[in-house]
């Protein structure tokens, strides 16, 4: 894939992640978080609403880790 592809891969999966629910969007993470990858081994830098809905990704998967957690 280009460069161009990958950003626009993703971009369609922030937008599945910006409607889907907090559990589906957990499950696209890991894709989300490659292709941000990928898009970083090309020596692109990753626009900054992706680079945000990275953060915000990331700072669910840590909550979600305490909200089982027993007090």
């Amino acid at each position: 894939m280009t460069t161009e592809q990958l950003i626009e891969r993703a971009c369609q999966l922030e937008k599945k992640i910006r409607v889907a629910p907090e559990q589906a969007r957990l499950d696209l993470q890991p894709e989300f978080a490659q292709v941000l990858k990928r898009i970083k081994d090309t020596g692109v830098s990753v626009p900054a609403h992706l680079r945000r809905t990275e953060q915000v990704l990331n700072d669910e998967i840590v909550e979600s880790q305490f909200d089982n957690m027993p007090i």
